[in-house]
């Protein structure tokens, strides 16, 4: 899915950058950002590995935890 490749093309590149920097990859947590994005899309990414989301409203994080229950 694009998901799936975005989220595989942006893990990539946080690997270069580290490598770039001496960094350790597992030192780097990605969070997403799941702001105008559905439930859907946040099953999508959940399903692609990505499992920290982040939200500006407590309210659409309830809604979209909500949908997902009933996933």
């Amino acid at each position: 899915t694009m998901i799936s490749d975005n989220l595989q093309r942006v893990q990539a590149q946080i690997r270069g950058a580290c490598k770039a920097a001496g960094r350790d990859a597992a030192s780097v947590r990605l969070l997403a950002v799941s702001k105008t994005f559905g439930a859907d899309a946040v099953w999508a990414a959940w399903q692609a590995g990505q499992c920290a989301f982040g939200e500006n409203y407590i309210q659409e994080g309830v809604d979209k935890i909500d949908g997902l229950r009933r996933m």
